[in-house]
């Protein structure tokens, strides 16, 4: 592989970043690979450090500091975005169906996914990372049980979030998202509740 194999592959790897973010990163690596080649080393010297791109972007995306803003006042609204379902799957991966607001990009909703049943946080990231990421082994793809095969119905998506557990005990979410400024959360608790739950858990 060259360099300009290398960053190619590692901007589609990066596609979920703004294009800000993503060419930050691109730039970051292209001047480190161009400070190995003025040192004298080969495009294949300089590269073999780095590994594949799929595994820098993986590295990228679970690098990138998300949180939860303790002070936005986040209000519990099933009707906005939910976690409509969740099962363990035949190959032992965690299925859990989300729904958001029609038209709503993945990057815009945070998940907060957790490592027991009393919501304790693992990680914080949202959708479209977590989808990106090789690191989380997960995929986000469109849910295709409403309104006669669409993923849209009623004026909500749904999307299957797929992925093997994150920790040994199992998987849980909390969902957020600000619309309008607006904030609402799915975290498995009353309605209109300001205070989040425990989230979606799904156990061994």
């Amino acid at each position: 592989m060259n360099k300009e194999t290398f960053l190619s592959e590692l901007s589609e790897k990066l596609s979920s970043l703004s294009e800000t973010d993503r060419n930050e990163y691109l730039d970051y690596y292209a001047e480190l690979i161009d400070d190995k080649l003025e040192a004298g080393m080969s495009e294949e010297e300089a590269l073999e450090p780095l590994g594949d791109a799929g595994a820098a972007a993986g590295a990228i995306l679970k690098s990138i500091p998300t949180e939860i803003d303790p002070d936005i006042p986040y209000v519990e609204n099933h009707a906005v975005i939910d976690c409509t379902n969740r099962y363990r799957m035949d190959n032992g991966r965690y299925n859990f169906t989300v729904k958001i607001p029609a038209g709503t990009k993945l990057k815009d909703v945070l998940i907060e996914v957790t490592r027991d049943y009393q919501g304790t946080p693992l990680f914080c990231t949202n959708l479209s990372y977590l989808d990106a990421s090789e690191e989380y082994q997960a995929t986000v793809r469109p849910d295709y049980q409403y309104n006669g095969g669409s993923y849209s119905y009623n004026g909500s998506d749904y999307y299957e979030l797929i992925s093997e557990k994150p920790s040994e005990n199992g998987m849980g979410i909390r969902l957020y998202l600000t619309v309008d400024e607006k904030h609402y959360m799915a975290t498995d608790t009353a309605l209109k509740s300001t205070v989040k739950g425990c989230g979606y858990w799904l156990g061994e």
